[in-house]
């Protein structure tokens, strides 16, 4: 084997290991990203508990009165009171 070949053997070696190295940090990578989306939904969930459980999704409506026909429309959220 000459020391061109050696060096072209050595590189292409080295390339292999690079990529199988590169291969590697994705899936732990990737495993990384898993964990963190099954983190987020379970959060998430959590979030929507409690967002039920105390009613925060309900508007507690805060009308303003149309001088015209005195019909007030809530100003956070739009209803119009009837």
């Amino acid at each position: 084997m000459t020391n061109q070949e050696y060096e072209a053997a050595c590189v292409t070696a080295a390339k292999v290991y690079d990529r199988f190295e590169g291969q590697h940090k994705l899936r732990q990578i990737d495993g990384h990203i898993a964990q963190v989306e099954k983190t987020l939904v379970s959060l998430l969930e959590m979030r929507r508990e409690i967002v039920n459980q105390y009613n925060l999704n309900k508007c507690e409506h805060d009308f303003d009165y149309n001088p015209k026909d005195m019909r007030g429309q809530c100003v956070k959220c739009g209803v119009q009171k009837q």
